[in-house]
């Protein structure tokens, strides 16, 4: 590599060296369960005059009856209420100089909602009646539905979209963790009265969670709270996702998808769930693995072998496990040879210790994004609000960076070794048959076709 021009050289020697991530302060947190059970927590971040409300809800999308009842559910709630239609809910969120949106994950829906402060009490009031009283008007469902048929049917033309939903399914098996996504007639089959049902099963206060942040007073707030949410009531069972007890496939899946250009490569496993002492640990090593531009994916399988554009790993986090996941898409001609890089990767992750600089680098990526994203009050509603969800609470964000600090290159290398060894992972590929010919040269396979499961 040619050398750098010397003023350039200069500039590059006078760039000051990223210092220690500072230790995340949340700040006063005010808590409290209203007498339906709805559990309330409060943090005063009065930077702008705004606040942030988040609810969560056991109503996620491997939560109900199907996934098509799940998903329309999450899309059905902002469509109004028995006394405004979609329009004038609109109006009325903007009126207050807010937001509405609501979304889901495996185990949870949640309501994120903001407005200026000096609306606070008319936000509340507005929220409880979304959340108690949802219309699901027949006309406005019709649209919805032919939303999700078009994004499905547009997901369906994809090649990770069968690779996903086939590792899930070997994985998970018959727990909703491996539901598929719904069918069209599914989507079309389903009813307003069957939306009706699932709300009155799910939206239940014993089983919500509260949280705001912003520029408020906390006991002012909860009061608020109190009036407009007390009235709220529901099921006093709350559902539950059961437990995971993951499954193995032993050879590689090959879904045949004829004239691709390239393969799709997907390893994945059932790992530990936020708090459990090998997550931090599992999701450094993800982060090693394929995290960015730095990871050992990336240098190997794009900079250096040039076999494909982006690999990437990443540990999505569920309530009941953590979900590893190592992907890439390669041409078909450097299938077995990419394959066979991602093993040794793997492989050479499970049995020697990661570096003290890819350590460092690594933890510093992590603990610095993390506090970058808690410093405006819509990211640290939505972190809170997420790890609430999966039975943790402010001081897991608090204490995140100093456990980052703490966890060992050794840690990394024995959570590796229980998780992303290669005989530990599940492993489906699609693309043109002729790319599954190298394989078979490698592991064991078996040629799957792509099939839906009706829900």
């Amino acid at each position: 590599m040619s050398k750098l021009p010397a003023a350039d050289q200069t500039l590059l020697e006078g760039v000051p060296q990223p210092g220690p991530v500072p230790p995340l302060r949340i700040g006063r947190v005010s808590q409290t369960t209203l007498s339906n059970g709805v559990a309330v927590m409060v943090v005063p971040r009065p930077s702008v005059p705004r606040l942030e409300f988040r609810l969560s809800l056991p109503a996620g999308a491997a939560l109900g009856p199907s996934a098509a009842a799940s998903e329309l559910l999450a899309m059905g709630i902002p469509l109004g209420t028995d006394s405004m239609d979609q329009a004038e809910l609109s109006e009325r969120i903007q009126d207050l100089g807010g937001s509405l949106q609501v979304h889901q994950d495996e185990d949870r829906l949640f309501l994120h909602a903001a407005a200026l402060s000096a609306a606070e009490e008319d936000l509340y009031r507005l929220l409880a009646e979304v959340v108690q009283e949802p219309a699901f008007p027949a006309p406005d469902l019709t649209t919805e539905k032919a939303k999700l048929l078009d994004g499905l049917r547009m997901a369906r033309a994809t090649a990770q979209f069968p690779a996903a939903e086939t590792l899930q399914g070997l994985i998970y098996g018959s727990h909703p963790y491996g539901r598929r996504a719904p069918s069209d007639s599914a989507v079309r089959g389903t009813s307003r009265q069957a939306l009706l049902d699932l709300h009155r099963l799910t939206f239940t206060p014993r089983g919500a969670q509260i949280t705001v942040v912003g520029a408020v007073e906390p006991r002012r707030t909860m009061a608020l709270l109190r009036r407009a949410f007390s009235a709220w009531s529901g099921p006093r069972r709350v559902p539950a996702v059961p437990a995971v007890r993951p499954l193995r496939a032993e050879e590689v899946n090959f879904i045949p998808r004829p004239d691709s250009v390239q393969t799709v490569v997907m390893m994945g496993v059932s790992g530990p769930s936020q708090g459990h002492p090998d997550h931090l640990p599992l999701a450094i090593a993800t982060a090693v693995l394929g995290g960015g531009f730095t990871s050992r994916m990336m240098n190997n399988l794009r900079e250096d072998k040039g076999y494909t554009y982006s690999p990437h790993a990443r540990l999505e986090n569920h309530l009941r496990d953590g979900f590893a996941v190592a992907s890439m898409e390669v041409r078909n001609e450097v299938t077995g040879a990419a394959f066979a890089e991602l093993l040794h990767e793997l492989a050479r992750l499970c049995t020697t210790d990661v570096t003290a600089a890819e350590m460092e680098t690594t933890k510093s990526y992590m603990a610095g994004s993390r506090v970058i994203m808690l410093q405006t009050q819509a990211g640290l509603a939505s972190a809170l609000a997420q790890v609430r969800a999966r039975g943790l609470d402010h001081r897991y964000l608090e204490q995140y960076s100093s456990q980052l600090q703490r966890t060992t290159a050794s840690e990394v290398r024995e959570a590796a070794a229980r998780y992303l060894a290669p005989t530990a992972m599940t492993t489906v590929m699609v693309g043109d048959e002729a790319a599954s010919l190298e394989i078979s040269a490698l592991a064991p396979m078996r040629i799957r076709r792509a099939t839906r499961r009706r829900h």
